[in-house]
């Protein structure tokens, strides 16, 4: 672990929250905060140009040089409750510059104003926007915690539909189910410094409903999903954080189905590390994240 991870780490945890229903959340002004806090320092010569039309509220980053006819589609975490555009910009602009491919980074409704599946259609409508436009032809999609969900999710609903699918999936520490106990949920929870009550709240605020079956809608729960000839998938997680059974479950589906993939397992790192661009294990998670869709990101 690098000593900005630790800092960082333990400045995190100290603002820790857990979900007490009898104390309500003030998620809009969580929502404001994590917006003014977040850095929005992206590499020299990204551009940022925003989309806001009937399918795409985000913005689409580019940089000179990069492919013309590939995207990233990137969807963003925070529990389904907060996060935003704002708050994953740097890691987005890094990802234009270190992939050599262009990020089209949606925002999406969060409950619980808006609870499933507001979300997800909105994903799914980005997504089918996004195979329309000429750099859409090759897409790549990737997404954090909860946006790692919401990728699995559009990717499954996309199958079904019959629709292209991506190349290749870039889930960083997914959350794939809400109404089992993994042994992590409970192993972790004094070295995860952002995750812990996350299926109740999620249950609570997001899905509205502890009914069986809303609880396996596998656009909801992506573990219950059909998994044949899913696009190749790359999961990155950390062995210390509460999800880290979510990667391990996650991974197990994706082998019975015989999908190309890798499960990277990173030690005693926080939750989504990826997503903060100066700490020097992201670093290496970019790199590998880079081999992985030189790999399978092609036609």
């Amino acid at each position: 672990m690098s000593i900005l991870h630790a800092i960082l780490f333990r400045a995190i945890q100290r603002g820790k929250t857990v979900y007490d229903p009898t104390h309500p959340t003030d998620y809009v002004g969580k929502r404001a905060k994590m917006d003014r806090t977040t850095p929005q320092t992206i590499p020299m010569g990204v551009t940022v140009t925003k989309i806001d039309n009937d399918a795409v509220h985000g913005e689409y980053l580019s940089m000179a040089g990069n492919q013309k006819d590939a995207v990233i589609l990137y969807i963003h975490g925070g529990g389904f409750v907060v996060g935003s555009i704002r708050t994953v910009r740097p890691m987005a602009g890094q990802i234009v510059k270190r992939m050599g491919m262009n990020v089209l980074s949606i925002n999406y409704r969060l409950a619980p104003e808006h609870p499933y599946p507001s979300a997800h259609e909105d994903c799914m409508a980005a997504y089918r926007w996004l195979l329309r436009q000429p750099f859409g032809k090759r897409v790549i999609i990737m997404g954090e915690s909860a946006g790692g969900n919401l990728i699995l999710g559009t990717v499954l609903h996309a199958k079904t539909e019959g629709l292209p699918l991506p190349k290749c999936v870039v889930a960083l520490a997914p959350t794939i189910q809400y109404d089992q106990v993994f042994p992590s949920y409970t192993e972790n929870l004094k070295t995860d410094c952002m995750v812990s009550n996350l299926s109740e709240e999620t249950r609570a605020v997001y899905l509205c409903s502890n009914e069986p079956e809303k609880l396996r809608d596998p656009y909801f729960a992506p573990y219950y999903g059909d998994y044949s000839d899913f696009p190749p998938t790359l999961i990155i997680a950390s062995d210390s954080e509460v999800l880290r059974d979510d990667a391990i479950r996650l991974h197990e589906k994706l082998q019975a189905a015989r999908v190309p993939g890798k499960l990277s397992m990173y030690h005693n790192l926080m939750h989504t590390f990826p997503v903060i661009p100066a700490l020097p294990e992201s670093k290496k998670a970019y790199r590998e994240i880079r081999d992985f869709i030189t790999q399978y990101g092609k036609e």
